[in-house]
């Protein structure tokens, strides 16, 4: 490519040409320095740096141009030149920085002698991706008729900045579902889950009865459903119920079967999921709401592998292995009378706990990321992005609801978020009647829903006021300040 410092003909060129290689770069790793290499031919400049916001939405050199490794001195990049090319979201160029008012008292500029500089932001609607800072000692390497050369190259740039990373958070996504081959339909790599899949891999090869504990929306289900996939049984066929809110004669002719003209409707004789099941395995998904009736048929089936389909004398058997879930504790449920005592002794041969999500903060932008990639596939749409901030607010929220609530709060997000990116206003968290806030309802005012939110954060933080104030992304003294004043209305 011939350097051009307007958008003359030359210049119109270059940006074709450089858009063609662009958009044929779908890594993000290789598109990087190639970035960098096209902004130093657009600008003519002797060194760069190109800036990418990192996980706490803070800009960090990600490539550099023109200087040693590791002899990037502190405070460079100039920042006040950076911080006024974000201010007014456009390219700052200087073709004398150290006279130039806007810069005055930058020591970086003054102590390395630059002449010339420029910054171009890097963003796409609702997006703030980075910037480039480039700068020069000679003169002439910047003038101020490249300015719309330089801008229609930096929104270039942001457009394939955004679509490399969506392409490489979706690929990072499908590789951590894979990176577990033997449960690739559970999403998580923190430490809990680590040790879940431990326990799962020592249980699915036993051919006894699984109990599965845990909240609603924990995936207990999958759970079960990875077991019988990783298990002996794997071949054979799986078949779930949920227990829950079905009649005592629903739920038994559902499990067992019924005879033709065992009741009113009864036109033809009907397996039950126990024959549907033979050889597989049947999970029972809120073992708990099971009826006292019921109870004592599964109960015998576990014992000797007998049962009786309705109005049908006949004796038949099953080979059939059990899983079962429930978010209730069975102890206090035996305890009350509403569940057998020898029934839970008969599931309870292995156990296996769902880990609540808000002891997965580690898995938080994962899970997100894997949802948002299946909501994109759905509605045919790019992935939709959570910027820093919005990341922040889930993983400091208390999921009540797990992943479940999380997978409805994203899939809403990605539909009716209006930029490219989803941020903090668009999660509807706060309407959810959760956790979230410890505010009374005669209390909702924003600086009361402002206090809850930071007490539960230091509380999340057991007091440490400098990880607070980095989790809610304000000031440590903004912190203090706001503590301080609540402290003194409460002593009044």
């Amino acid at each position: 490519m011939s350097k051009s410092k307007n958008l003359s003909r030359d210049g119109f060129e270059l940006i074709v040409e450089a858009a063609k290689a662009l958009l044929d770069e779908p890594d993000l790793q290789r598109l990087i320095p190639r970035l960098l290499d096209l902004a130093f031919e657009v600008s003519g400049v002797e060194r760069g740096y190109m800036l990418l916001r990192d996980s706490e939405g803070e800009l960090s050199p990600v490539a550099q141009r023109g200087i040693e490794p590791g002899s990037l001195p502190e405070g460079d990049p100039s920042r006040v030149v950076v911080e006024t090319a974000l201010r007014e979201r456009r390219p700052v160029l200087s073709t004398n920085a150290a006279r130039d008012p806007r810069f005055t008292g930058s020591e970086s500029i003054i102590i390395r002698g630059i002449r010339s500089t420029c910054c171009i932001p890097l963003e796409t609607p609702g997006n703030r991706i980075g910037a480039f800072y480039l700068d020069a000692k000679g003169t002439g390497s910047l003038n101020e008729e490249q300015l719309p050369l330089l801008e229609a190259f930096g929104a270039l740039a942001a457009l394939s900045l955004a679509r490399a990373m969506d392409l490489d958070s979706a690929r990072r996504a499908l590789e951590a579902v894979a990176s577990s081959t033997r449960f690739p339909d559970i999403v998580g790599d923190s430490k809990v889950m680590c040790r879940l899949y431990d326990r799962m891999d020592r249980i699915s090869a036993a051919d006894f009865p699984v109990l599965i504990t845990g909240a609603s929306g924990t995936g207990k289900e999958l759970i079960a459903r990875a077991l019988h996939k990783s298990g002996p049984r794997r071949e054979q066929p799986f078949r779930a119920i949920f227990c829950g809110n079905l009649t005592p004669e629903l739920l038994e002719s559902e499990l067992f079967g019924y005879k033709k003209g065992a009741f009113t409707g009864a036109i033809a004789d009907k397996p039950g999921l126990l024959d549907l099941a033979e050889k597989g395995t049947l999970f029972l998904d809120e073992i708990g709401d099971v009826p006292g009736q019921v109870q004592a048929k599964l109960l015998r089936f576990l014992q000797d592998g007998d049962y009786q389909r309705l109005g049908d004398p006949t004796e038949r058997k099953a080979d059939v292995r059990i899983l079962s879930a429930t978010n209730k504790n069975l102890n206090d449920e035996i305890e009350k009378g509403s569940f057998r005592e020898d029934l839970f002794y008969r599931l309870n041969v292995l156990t296996i706990e769902a880990p609540p999500l808000r002891d997965r903060e580690g898995d938080i932008a994962l899970l997100s990321a894997t949802i948002l990639a299946k909501v994109a596939a759905r509605t045919g749409q790019p992935p939709r992005r959570l910027s820093p901030a919005a990341l922040k607010r889930l993983i400091v929220h208390n999921w009540p609801g797990n992943v479940r609530e999380l997978e409805n709060v994203l899939a809403r997000a990605a539909v009716l978020a209006i930029g490219d990116s989803i941020e903090p206003e668009d999660l509807d968290l706060f309407q959810r009647g959760t956790e979230e806030s410890e505010v009374s309802e005669d209390a909702l005012d924003l600086e009361s829903v402002v206090e809850a939110h930071l007490k539960r954060v230091l509380k999340k933080t057991q007091g440490n006021r400098s990880e607070a104030a980095r989790i809610l992304g304000v000031s440590r003294r903004y912190l203090q300040k706001n503590l301080a004043k609540w402290r003194e209305e409460e002593t009044q």
